[in-house]
């Protein structure tokens, strides 16, 4: 096995290693509400007059 092998496994272990903890603080409890809040914010936007802020409707009337 030479350098440029154990360089190129080192590099796969690391980027695995990335990936699996993306994907842990993903899908951990802990982050779950601020990981949905976006998600629920873009739909406020959709009906803006719901919600009573005005929204980022900008249409001409």
């Amino acid at each position: 096995m030479d350098l440029a092998s154990i360089y190129y496994l080192g590099v796969t272990i690391l980027l695995f290693l990335v990936f699996a903890a993306i994907v842990a603080r993903t899908y951990s409890k802990k982050h779950k509400a601020s990981g949905e809040e976006p998600k629920y914010r873009m739909m406020n936007d959709d009906h803006p007059e719901e919600n009573g802020k005005g929204g980022r409707d900008v249409r001409r009337k």
